[in-house]
């Protein structure tokens, strides 16, 4: 403690570079970065991207990866050529034997890494893990649901549909859905994010109404369910989530 009280008693010695470290500490703390290296395809810039990332972290940078924007460029043009290459006086080029840049994609996970989100999945029943009737309409209208084209490419990288997707109408349907509702919503919430903050969520997409009056928990289906407190922090442990709250009548919600 007393470290800590006397570490500004010879603040007036400090320069520039002292106060532009301290600035930059704060940020990597608070706001990791990870550095997207263009031009890497320019031989004059592979060095200096590869000194870069052998230096890092540094200055609040925790992570690089080279890429190039021309050749990435090239990869979505070639893509359009492939099907509207007639249409456009180019030669037909078969896509599949064209090996895509990976830049933009490593990007992307290594921001992702940086700071994981956090999943969490609100059930109205711990047992059945069944989804909350309250958001029966966001699984199928929601503005956020992946078209056909890119739920295509999510099965060709080993994933699968949104569960209230119908293949034969080439649309989101409660209609003959036959797959398991188990776990079928999930909520994308940032790091340090509590059981309150799914509450607020859930109660702005109109999914509950009415006061919070306790919620349980469990980590992952089979685990028993525990009680979990509002300020509760959420993370692995907790991500499946029952909430309760006060049966309000329809007088009351227009108090």
């Amino acid at each position: 403690k007393q470290g800590r009280d006397n570490a500004l008693d010879h603040l007036e010695t400090w320069d520039e570079g002292d106060l532009y470290m301290l600035v930059s500490a704060f940020l990597s703390a608070r706001f990791p970065v990870g550095l997207a290296l263009n031009k890497y395809d320019i031989p004059s810039a592979k060095k200096f991207c590869e000194e870069i990332i052998q230096a890092l972290p540094i200055h609040g940078a925790h992570s690089g990866t080279t890429m190039s924007a021309h050749e990435e460029m090239k990869y979505v043009r070639q893509n359009i050529y492939s099907v509207l290459g007639g249409d456009l006086g180019k030669a037909k080029i078969d896509i599949k034997s064209v090996s895509p840049p990976h830049g933009v994609w490593n990007c992307l996970q290594l921001a992702i890494k940086l700071r994981e989100p956090i999943l969490v999945f609100p059930v109205v029943d711990m047992e059945t893990f069944e989804p909350l009737p309250g958001l029966n309409e966001l699984a199928i209208n929601n503005f956020s649901l992946p078209n056909a084209g890119m739920i295509s490419c999510l099965e060709a990288a080993g994933g699968a549909a949104p569960t209230l997707w119908n293949r034969e109408r080439v649309a989101y349907s409660h209609v003959n859905c036959s797959n398991d509702e188990q776990l079928r919503d999930v909520l994308i919430l940032k790091q340090g994010s509590t059981v309150e903050d799914v509450f607020s969520s859930l109660k702005g997409m109109g999914a509950l109404s009415g006061e919070f009056v306790r919620a349980e928990a469990a980590g992952k289906i089979g685990d028993k369910p525990n009680l979990v407190k509002k300020d509760e922090k959420l993370g692995r442990h907790n991500r499946i989530i029952k909430i309760m709250t006060t049966k309000r009548r329809e007088w009351q919600k227009k108090l």
